[in-house]
């Protein structure tokens, strides 16, 4: 008898076991399927990166022009993981998206794997599959994916050691987060905050533990540190520099407005952000959820100090997806046993349906209105690339407002002002300017240099041309060039490039 009940539940186990792994399986095969509308997405700035790695592999060092020590990206750790991979000849664009789907899925495993040990309808990984910012910067080309992999997995690592009141290997993960992004640095401070924060509530004090997590993550990080100012001068990238507009109104109102956009993204029509996190607050909540909620909520702030980002899909959202999914998930539990019992379950799936109703409409809209995602896995050449490929020399200097593709397929020798100066150490540490205004558009970060451009004697300048007015100036979608293309001396020393598809050209006048 015995015998035979223990068969039993070993079948019965073994049936869990199978349709368990059928049901990760089927999570996974709806995201691939839901990333095939986002596989031609990839974003200029990662050619920035690419550039990085190339000129890394030639011997010339980790810069984006020979014999100009400038740090024009925030993402070593991205650029230690492709440089390997290109120098075996892999192309750079398939190995950051493969390398971006692999960690992404890795991330939505975790995201299925923890979700089944927390209260509430295991929808989870559901939720996160079927976002949009998630599917997008899987293979967008930058950092995004690593990142999100590391944050989420740190905070797993920690959780597991402060329950256990042992434990240091989140401080390796928080030092390769910090080597990630520099955003890194504000999230392991949030951890020693939230750290120092339950030491102080339960009257302890701290373990060996800590001081060794420290230790780890001032290995990886301080020696880093050290590196880059003296090899590039600085402290922080250049980006920073090039992308920083201080704690001016219009950067707290970008802010703003884009913690809004993220919030739609993910709530949608549903509410589903607000209901759930009305839930969570109405029970006590486990450690999990303060701390994940802690960190969210510092995040939060300092997007809203930084002014958010410009690039499409919500790239900063997608590094606190997998927490905020299973928060989500926990939130709509509750939410159900606030509702009496014959109505909880009926709710429950209309806003789960419907939220995932919604965010697949997101990506809809994304990809079929707004053309995101449209193209070719690898970018082909356009016109514009074709022509300067063929008439830019080595030796030659250029000037872009597209400081990505285009400089990753000209030679490496072809030194490539970038006007918005994001790899450009002048234009980085230009003061802010922006004369649109609050509300206006089109001033970029705030930073450009006429005089300088023009006392570089480029050979072609590249900029991107909205319309011309009948009095004859043109109008660029940036500032800086529109100011450039009509100055008096610009006009002098330059000419238009015509020809079929080529589009916002000028070579120096012979």
């Amino acid at each position: 008898m015995d015998l035979s009940m223990n068969s039993s539940f070993g079948q019965m186990g073994e049936r869990s076991r199978k349709a368990t792994v059928a049901t990760l399986l089927i999570v996974v095969a709806f995201f691939l399927a839901h990333l095939v509308l986002y596989k031609g997405f990839i974003v200029d700035d990662a050619f920035i990166t690419f550039r990085y790695v190339q000129q890394w592999i030639h011997g010339n060092g980790l810069v984006y022009n020979i014999g100009e020590r400038v740090e024009g990206y925030s993402n070593f750790l991205w650029i230690v993981f492709l440089t390997p991979l290109a120098y075996f000849g892999l192309d750079l664009v398939l190995a950051a998206k493969g390398l971006g789907l692999l960690l992404s899925l890795l991330t939505l495993c975790l995201v299925w794997r923890i979700s089944r040990t927390l209260e509430g309808p295991k929808v989870a990984a559901w939720l996160l599959a079927a976002s949009g910012p998630f599917a997008a910067w899987a293979v967008g080309g930058l950092e995004t994916p690593l990142f999100t992999f590391l944050l989420f997995l740190s905070g797993i690592v920690f959780l597991h050691e402060e329950e256990h009141d042992r434990g240091w290997a989140s401080g390796i993960l928080w030092g390769l987060l910090a080597l990630t992004r520099p955003e890194g640095v504000v999230f392991a401070l949030t951890v020693l905050i939230f750290r120092l924060w339950r030491i102080y509530i339960h009257q302890s004090h701290l373990r060996a533990d800590d001081y060794l997590r420290l230790m780890l993550f001032g290995s990886l990080v301080l020696p880093y540190l050290l590196w880059r100012w003296t090899y590039y001068g600085y402290p922080l990238p250049n980006t920073v520099y090039a992308k920083s507009l201080g704690l001016h109104p219009r950067a707290l109102l970008e802010g703003a407005v884009y913690l809004y956009q993220s919030l739609v993204s993910v709530g949608g029509f549903f509410l589903v952000a607000l209901l759930t996190l009305l839930a969570l607050i109405s029970a006590p909540s486990s450690l999990a959820v303060r701390y994940w909620m802690f960190n969210i909520g510092i995040y939060a702030f300092f997007i809203f100090l930084g002014g958010g980002d410009w690039m499409p899909v919500q790239r900063f959202l997608v590094h606190i997806l997998p927490p905020l999914s299973l928060l989500l998930q926990i939130g709509l539990g509750r939410l159900e046993g606030l509702i009496p019992s014959h109505w909880g379950r009926f709710v429950m799936n209309v806003l789960v349906i419907g939220q995932i109703g919604f965010l697949l409409g997101f990506s809809l809209e994304q990809r079929f209105v707004n053309g995101v995602g449209e193209g070719p896995v690898v970018p082909e050449d356009t016109p514009t690339v074709t022509y300067l490929r063929q008439h830019v020399r080595p030796t030659d200097t250029i000037a872009v407002i597209d400081a990505g593709f285009i400089a990753y397929r000209l030679p490496l020798e072809t030194r490539v002002i970038d006007m918005v100066g994001l790899t450009d150490v002048h234009i980085a540490h230009r003061p802010v300017q922006l004369p649109g205004g609050l509300w206006g558009r089109g001033d970029a970060f705030g930073k450009w240099d006429v005089d300088y451009v023009l006392a570089q004697n480029p050979r072609f300048v590249q900029v991107n041309i909205l319309e011309e007015t009948p009095e004859g100036k043109w109008i660029t979608n940036f500032t800086g060039t529109t100011l450039l293309v009509n100055d008096p001396r610009f006009r002098q020393m330059y000419e238009r490039v015509e020809e079929p598809g080529v589009s916002g050209i000028f070579r120096r006048r012979k």
